[in-house]
């Protein structure tokens, strides 16, 4: 079943031969934004691993030739910025909060993450699925 993807998923199935596999076959859709958090993630060495710049563009690469993409408008971000408060949202969380607009507006029952605490509370359609 076709799901939306946070970047942490997607990270993940770098490193996850079933789930790069499930990605590959279904075509995940995203934001454009996820590209860079996962170029982050990939470089920055939080996560175990630490790829240089130009092996993390070509992974990113990879992933994207599997991926739609959807995006959050700028009166839709705002939208969202003025609700944070009442969803309890603050600081880097704003993030995890554009991602279930994004998901919410792709129409995709699933938002797979690797957390799915990032996202109690956040999303009106999408289920929340760890990967």
């Amino acid at each position: 079943m076709k799901a939306y993807w946070d970047a942490s998923a997607l990270v993940e199935a770098t490193s996850h031969t079933l789930l790069r596999a499930r990605l590959r076959r279904e075509r995940g859709v995203t934001r454009t934004h996820s590209l860079a958090e996962a170029f982050s993630a990939l470089t920055g060495g939080n996560l175990g691993i630490r790829l240089d710049p130009e092996a993390a563009a070509r992974v990113v690469n990879n992933l994207a030739a599997d991926l739609d993409f959807v995006e959050v408008n700028a009166q839709e971000v705002l939208s969202a910025l003025k609700r944070a408060r009442k969803l309890g949202v603050r600081g880097g969380r704003v993030h995890d909060l554009l991602h279930a607009i994004a998901a919410d507006k792709s129409g995709l029952p699933e938002l797979l993450t690797l957390d799915q605490n990032d996202f109690a509370g956040l999303t009106t359609r999408a289920t929340v699925q760890q990967v």
